[in-house]
């Protein structure tokens, strides 16, 4: 019987091409008419639009930059970051830079903030959540500047309801020494720097589907998996549209809490929830939008985190005359936000479009994309019951639960294709599910690349 791997994102696409590498002919189901799920691109008014702001890191291992390269060929580029954070009135570099952070908060401003992230130093803060991690690595003032308002936009909670490991993971320097050493680095020393595929972030995912298929093994697209087949502790099937598909090894990437429900155990994974993320797309009829690829807002009467711009990422190629923006919308699965059109969501972004200086740009079209289990959410106390869920599953002989959703753990594409590796070569040579359990611990605890 050949394996099955459930979702054609990079880590289920990456486990499959492992397989496939090993001799092995996998079947990939991907419930949606589009390859790589976050991370994948679709054709808009003659652009190539990707499903939020995403990159190809320099930090990504050699193994993963070996299978970018199998994937993209010589079609990845290189590109210069270029974004702004807005906080309030006031506008940042991001990346930092030393000139920049004192141009943007002055000079009182700057001082403010040092001087509060080395008294976090001496007298760590208190608390054991994001708020409490946040200030103890940057200071107070930069925690309720930034990072407190920033959580409650994109987790929807207060940010001492959210576990301390959310900071660990996503606000990426551990003290003043870091911003300094990060506002003093040159260019051309590549901190600035990433990867970018001529044809979107999505052409890695459908690279890896040609050769996977090239190597023998299938994908299907409008597959969506209604649950398993499990007997006697061991995966005999996948049912697809009511029918059952046998296997006797299933790497699935189908969010944590649906494994569970599939393998009826569907009480270990309570307490772990996902936040929803609203896409929405406006083409502008002027040629570039920004010198910037990425706004982000911090701001909570603007209810996007982030505005990017695709021209940004592909170096300015794109039809001449307009340009491609998006807004990354976190919400929640019925409120307001993901029941809107694209006209009342429009509305909703002026703001954002005013801080952009793109308040009187005229808009030619918009779209919207949604996405119903976009991020897990961190809430206190998260780890325990995600190690439950998974220490579940490790009794099911023949599962192999990784990537986002499955292994709820927030990543980056390298984080997800070096995961997916991994799964892949245990299944290829047939290692128990405890076995796989115990090689999870590594990619549960990534640091987030911005």
């Amino acid at each position: 019987m050949r394996p099955v791997v459930i979702g054609a994102g990079p880590a289920g696409l990456a486990a499959a091409w492992a397989l496939a590498r090993a001799g092995q002919r996998p079947l990939v189901l991907e419930a949606s008419d589009r390859l790589g799920g976050l991370a994948g691109s679709f054709d808009l008014d003659g652009f190539r639009a990707d499903y939020g702001p995403h990159r190809l890191h320099r930090v990504a291992s050699p193994e993963v930059k070996e299978l970018y390269a199998l994937a993209l060929g010589d079609s990845l580029r290189e590109r210069d970051r270029s974004g702004l954070v807005h906080v309030g009135e006031r506008r940042l570099p991001f990346p930092l830079s030393l000139g920049g952070l004192v141009r943007g908060l002055g000079f009182t401003g700057a001082l403010r903030h040092g001087l509060s992230a080395l008294a976090a130093r001496f007298r760590p803060p208190a608390g054991d959540d994001y708020a409490g991690e946040a200030a103890r690595r940057l200071g107070r003032h930069a925690a309720a500047l930034v990072y407190e308002p920033a959580a409650r936009k994109v987790w929807g909670v207060e940010p001492e309801a959210l576990d301390a490991a959310l900071a660990a993971a996503r606000v990426q320097k551990s003290g003043p020494v870091a911003v300094l050493r990060a506002a003093l680095e040159r260019k051309d020393r590549g901190a600035r720097r990433f990867f970018y595929p001529e044809q979107g972030c999505g052409a890695l995912a459908e690279g890896l589907a040609a050769r996977i298929e090239a190597a023998g093994g299938e994908l299907r697209r409008n597959a969506r998996v209604d649950g398993l087949v499990i007997e006697g502790g061991v995966v005999r099937a996948v049912v697809v549209d009511g029918a059952p598909i046998e296997t006797d090894r299933v790497i699935a990437t189908a969010p944590l809490t649906s494994l569970c429900s599939w393998a009826g155990v569907p009480e270990t994974s309570d307490g772990l929830t996902y936040r929803a993320l609203t896409l929405l797309y406006l083409v502008l009829e002027q040629d570039r939008a920004s010198a910037h690829d990425v706004h982000y807002f911090t701001d909570a009467r603007i209810p996007a985190n982030r505005l990017f711009e695709m021209k940004g990422f592909t170096g300015g190629e794109g039809p001449a005359g307009r340009t491609l923006i998006g807004f990354d919308i976190p919400c929640t699965e019925g409120d307001s936000v993901w029941t809107a059109s694209p006209d009342e969501l429009v509305e909703k972004m002026r703001p954002a479009l005013d801080r952009a200086g793109l308040d009187r740009a005229p808009i030619a079209s918009a779209a919207v994309h949604r996405v119903a289990k976009a991020y897990p959410i961190y809430r206190k106390g998260y780890a325990a019951h995600r190690d439950r869920a998974l220490d579940a599953l490790s009794s099911v002989d023949g599962l192999y639960p990784v990537g986002r959703h499955a292994l709820f753990v927030h990543d980056n594409v390298h984080h997800a294709c070096e995961a997916g590796l991994a799964a892949g070569r245990s299944a290829a040579v047939r290692k128990s599910a405890r076995e796989w359990r115990s090689e999870q611990a590594p990619f549960l605890h990534a640091r987030i690349e911005d």
